[in-house]
């Protein structure tokens, strides 16, 4: 059914008694330039369509009477053509046949055939009581035939060229045999939409010719009431024309006497299609015209093809519909078709790139639905109720952009899945989106998505932007003053030398010389790295103490009174300490609640925290760390004591930002946004760990790459405000100091924040602004 010359094959008549007789095939017409009327009858909203409605008076005009008036006659091309109305559609396909069981409807083989005529075929197809309905490209239809007639055959490449409306269509689909029930099928494959050329000899072309051959012919000069002349489409599609009698708007009647045929002649050629069907078999040719109109378009396309062609029967396509029907009903292969590609765009670890959602390489029974292998997988960033989708159709020019509302603000980041489900010749794809952790689903309207007016290419290069900056490492460098005598006293060469055999060792004159900083260098590296100046001698004497101090620390975890200056002598050789340290002070923590033999005071707890911070060097250590922190509720946070060690952690550790997930980010951004806010207005003695948790936190863009931007997540959004509150709070007079130590510092992580920083040294600026110690000092 395209409205130019309809008809339905079927396998069975009604005998005049009633009854259904089946036979080999049934041909019935719907009509030449069919149409659909709309008459005063109550059943199916008055509207006929078949033969019934092209004979009746309806529409013809206002000669006519009520029934005349314009607006009752529509014609099934224009039907197809604009928004397709279900009503008519389903009146035009019960005028030519209702009932059966398995039907097949063809449709033009090419890019403008749209999805929205498709479902709404269907729907009319199953409101004309098709229990089985099912949409089939033209070009397939033909290929049916030719199988069907032993025309082509196994393996082939079969060309057919199909006139359409608005030109003619070419397609290749390639002939596969498929097991079914046990015995083997021939069925087309098809790998791509077929391409349209424009041309008058397209039936509307043709049609436009004929209505002007159809006024010049006419003895009066009114010619409203030659638009329905049955000559118009008679000569159109090469068909004898004859006289007729037709009724003017004023009553009168008219004789037409028509031309025999249309003046073809001046019609254009086609271009050249050699190289396009260069590679088929055999070229099939599928019109609906008859005689000499038939001959002249078969010598055009002979000589745009370059080769000969063969000439299918007008009811060809009927008849590969008839075939396929019963293709259907049997569950035997009809033909296998490519999905159009759906892509939209997703965020890589370096790179936004486009995802395809169709697997190009896969063709698909018709019938059968399609869903993505591999869904394209997509987050909701925290604090969001709402998030937007780009879309590429390969039928449609432009993307668009569609937004999801989920109804609720998201706590935390959720993870998607985006995939398409689709049947071939089915109408739109449903693009579905559905996140397990809010267990919903959500259906993206393609219709309903916002127009994009750049191309996809030009869309996603509008996406790629460097990488967010990740914030450098905090490494505390070494030097050899630490480990020289000076004005001030004894460096570490001198103490090593006058503790390693003393009985009583001098715990807190070596701890306090590992924990200063002359020259800003320590005198062991933050990651436990000695300074090349340093001889064997005084590295084994280190070693010596070292083994000393785990002893006294071993002795007070029994019980015995030995303070915590052996404990600070450890944990400030950072990460040189030994592993057991990092292992005795994670099971103190478990006992600050119930009781420590060692820490015992409140300022000895800082030690059990920084110091671990300090000293973790294992992932495991880090894990445990990060996860014992984690399972306090933030409120109950010391910013000595567990905003330090995980500020340590975060900026230290190249490996502790990649332990945390986004939920673990979150949690340590509520608490970095609590100590911004609990020290707006106030002196900022207790600061100096929050700007180095914060930055420390934005290492994790090393496992997301654009997370935490500002502009981009609304947790970096937060923080970005807080920081500038605290910016525009250390300006106030009262704030001098403050404000020259941190001032500067803020504003480079405000650039942080934004993925532009341009302080690789941030952390060590941090950490020099906050007066360069780890306040840990206790007895």
């Amino acid at each position: 059914m395209n409205g130019w010359r309809d008809s339905v094959a079927r396998n069975w008549i009604v005998e005049p008694d009633g009854e259904e007789k089946e036979v080999a095939s049934s041909h019935i017409e719907g009509g030449i330039f069919g149409v659909v009327v709309e008459t005063s009858a109550k059943a199916n909203g008055g509207l006929v369509g078949g033969v019934q409605a092209s004979i009746s008076p309806h529409g013809l005009g206002a000669g006519w009477g009520l029934i005349g008036s314009a607006g009752k006659r529509l014609r099934v091309s224009d039907i197809l053509r604009t928004q397709p109305s279900i009503p008519h559609l389903v009146a035009a396909l019960k005028g030519m046949s209702s009932g059966a069981s398995c039907g097949v409807a063809s449709l033009d083989d090419h890019a403008e055939t749209g999805e929205l005529l498709q479902e709404r075929l269907l729907a009319s197809l199953r409101k004309s009581k098709v229990s089985t309905p099912l949409l089939v490209w033209r070009s397939v239809l033909a290929t049916i035939f030719a199988i069907d007639e032993g025309t082509v055959g196994e393996g082939q490449k079969v060309g057919i060229v199909s006139q359409t409306a608005d030109g003619v269509t070419v397609q290749k689909l390639r002939v596969r045999r498929e097991r079914s029930h046990g015995e083997t099928v021939l069925a087309p494959e098809r790998r791509s939409t077929g391409m349209l050329i424009r041309s008058e000899w397209g039936y509307h072309g043709l049609a436009t010719i004929a209505e002007t051959a159809v006024k010049n012919a006419s003895s009066v000069d009114r010619t409203g009431h030659l638009e329905w002349a049955r000559a118009n489409g008679r000569l159109a599609l090469g068909m004898p024309s004859e006289a007729e009698v037709l009724r003017q708007d004023n009553g009168d009647w008219q004789i037409l006497k028509p031309p025999s045929a249309i003046d073809h002649q001046r019609i254009s050629g086609l271009p050249d299609l050699r190289h396009a069907l260069a590679d088929c078999d055999t070229i099939l040719l599928e019109t609906l015209i008859e005689g000499n109109l038939r001959h002249a378009f078969q010598s055009t396309v002979v000589s745009s093809t370059g080769r000969d062609v063969v000439v299918l029967p007008v009811d060809a396509v009927a008849e590969g519909a008839l075939s396929a029907a019963k293709r259907l009903s049997k569950r035997d292969p009809i033909y296998f078709d490519f999905l159009p590609q759906i892509s939209t765009i997703v965020q890589r670890r370096d790179a936004v790139e486009s995802y395809d959602l169709v697997d190009s390489d896969e063709t698909l029974p018709a019938g059968e639905v399609y869903r993505s292998p591999k869904p394209a997988r997509l987050a909701i960033q925290a604090g969001q109720d709402r998030f937007s989708i780009f879309l590429r159709k390969e039928t449609a020019e432009f993307p668009r952009k569609a937004e999801v509302n989920i109804g609720v603000k998201v706590g935390q980041t959720v993870p998607v899945e985006l995939w398409v489900e689709q049947s071939p010749a089915s109408g739109r794809a449903k693009i579905l989106v559905h996140s397990q952790k809010l267990g919903h689903q959500f259906q993206v309207d393609w219709d309903g998505a916002a127009e994009l007016s750049e191309s996809w290419e030009t869309l996603i290069e509008g996406f790629q932007r460097p990488a967010p900056t990740i914030p450098g490492r905090l490494v505390l460098a070494c030097g050899i003053d630490a480990w020289n005598d000076s004005p001030r006293g004894d460096g570490l060469f001198s103490l090593l030398e006058k503790n390693v055999d003393r009985t009583d060792v001098d715990w807190n004159a070596l701890a306090n010389r590992l924990s200063s900083r002359p020259g800003g260098k320590y005198a062991i590296s933050s990651d436990g790295i000695i300074p090349s100046g340093v001889d064997a001698a005084a590295v084994a004497k280190l070693d010596r103490l070292a083994e000393r101090a785990l002893d006294e620390v071993r002795r007070g975890l029994k019980g015995e009174a030995v303070g915590t200056q052996s404990f600070r002598f450890l944990t400030w050789q950072f990460r040189r300490c030994p592993s057991e340290v990092s292992q005795w002070l994670l099971e103190a923590w478990e006992k600050e609640v119930r009781g420590h033999p060692i820490f015992t005071t409140g300022p000895s707890w800082k030690l059990a925290y920084q110091g671990l911070g300090r000293v973790a060097r294992d992932q495991n250590f880090e894990l445990q760390a990060i996860h014992k922190i984690l399972g306090k509720t933030i409120d109950l946070w010391k910013w000595q004591k567990e905003t330090a060690a995980m500020a340590f952690l975060l900026s230290r550790s190249e490996t502790a930002p990649r332990l945390l997930t986004r939920k673990d980010v979150d949690r340590i951004a509520k608490r970095v946004l609590r100590e911004f806010e609990e020290n707006l207005g106030s002196t900022y003695t207790r600061f100096q760990y929050a700007p180095m948790l914060l930055v420390g936190l934005l290492r994790w863009r090393a496992v997301e790459p654009f997370a935490l931007v500002e502009g981009q997540d609304p947790v970096a959004d937060r923080l970005a405000r807080a920081v500038e509150r605290t910016i525009e709070d250390l300006k106030q007079k009262d704030r001098p100091r403050a404000f020259a130590k941190y001032g500067r510092i803020l504003e480079q992580v405000l650039e942080e924040l934004r993925g532009e920083g341009s302080n690789p040294e941030l952390l060590l600026d941090i950490y020099g602004g906050a007066d360069g110690i780890d306040p840990d000092e206790t007895t």
